[in-house]
């Protein structure tokens, strides 16, 4: 059971850490308590309510099945059809506590919505959830069985392509980390922009409401920037886990910073547009925010690095951070000041570890 829960689910969370950060992100920080008890009183109460909360489940489901699949044909997963030798009725059991193992925050949402019930008095719309959670897990655990009853002990490497590009990849680090991406993390990198765009695009809905300094929309698009996290941690994963031999290389560290800097220009990119085209703001202010939210970016990815990619050790500091900034904001500190201050401190403490990194 252990085996089942450490190489599969706990992969599956860890490889997908940058999604569920940006998630988070969006739900808690973009979303009050009563846009989600109103969704939780929707998916009560509603006549298709709880249609749109199983569709929703069930899309989540099959991303881990989808998962499920392709992970255990990996090479270095041949051990997992050892489970075939298991009693029929353990197998099943086992293969049950591993779909709970994925379900878990559709089992955590599956609390809040009896807190809200109990609390508004609808417990009797409730009980479509339990059949909702057995067949889930039955499709789970019926997809489990069934890889290792059809093992597949290669990785196909060679597939055709229906769109031909008419121009070579380009030799940039920069696109291919982009494609990367795009490729094998769009659902982070959709989730993340979405998120973004929208907390811009509120900010200056807000920002046009009143007479406002550009202190107000510093610090909502200070936190439309940092929602870009998730996508943030996903570079230092495909720089460490994916383009491994990049680090090895004899490259200058001010070449190493400008890479990390132009990738994050790059990211930043949409929500900025958002802004500049609301046509609330000057170009010069836009380039303010624009230059302020690259900085944020740049220090809480020279953070990760100091603890080694780990997200839940940097919340609180991400939290702190951003409350510290806020402050600066509103006492007046220029913009400009603080964005060269961020930019020249992770140049500065990320030459000692590149310079350490090349003895």
């Amino acid at each position: 059971m252990k085996m089942l829960l450490l190489s599969t689910v706990s992969a599956f969370f860890r490889q997908r850490a940058g999604t569920f950060l940006v998630l988070l992100g969006v739900l808690f920080g973009f979303l009050s308590a009563n846009e989600h008890h109103a969704f939780a009183v929707f998916f009560l109460t509603d006549t298709y309510g709880m249609l749109s909360l199983f569709i929703i489940w069930l899309a989540y489901s099959l991303l881990c099945a989808q998962f499920l699949v392709n992970t255990w044909k990996l090479p270095e997963y041949t051990f997992i059809f050892h489970a075939r030798t298991w009693p029929a009725l353990t197998r099943a059991g086992r293969f049950s506590m591993q779909a709970l193992g994925f379900l878990q925050p559709i089992l955590y949402y599956g609390v809040y919505l009896l807190i809200i019930a109990v609390q508004d008095k609808l417990l009797g719309f409730l009980w479509p959830i339990i059949p909702f959670y057995i067949s889930l897990v039955l499709i789970l655990a019926s997809i489990a069985e069934w890889r290792i009853r059809k093992p597949v002990l290669y990785v196909p490497v060679n597939s055709r392509s229906f769109i031909k590009w008419p121009f070579r990849r380009p030799t940039s680090w920069l696109y291919w980390s982009m494609e990367w991406l795009v490729r094998e993390r769009g659902i982070t990198l959709l989730v993340g922009k979405l998120g973004a765009m929208l907390v811009a695009a509120g900010t200056m809905l807000y920002y046009s409401t009143g007479e406002y300094d550009i202190r107000m929309p510093a610090v909502g698009m200070s936190l439309a920037y940092l929602l870009n996290l998730g996508l943030s941690l996903e570079l230092y994963q495909w720089e460490g886990e994916i383009w491994l031999w990049g680090r090895s290389l004899p490259v200058p560290v001010w070449k190493r910073w400008g890479r990390v800097l132009a990738a994050h220009m790059v990211l930043i990119v949409p929500e900025t547009m958002v802004v500049l085209r609301s046509g609330a703001l000057g170009f010069a202010e836009v380039a303010q925010l624009y230059l302020l939210g690259l900085t944020i970016l740049l220090v809480s990815h020279l953070y990760l690095y100091k603890k080694k990619g780990l997200p839940e050790n940097a919340m609180q500091v991400f939290l702190f951070g951003f409350i510290g900034l806020t402050l600066l904001i509103l006492y007046k500190i220029p913009l400009l000041l603080l964005a060269a201050c961020g930019l020249l401190f992770s140049l500065y403490a990320s030459w000692p570890r590149e310079r350490s990194s090349q003895k």
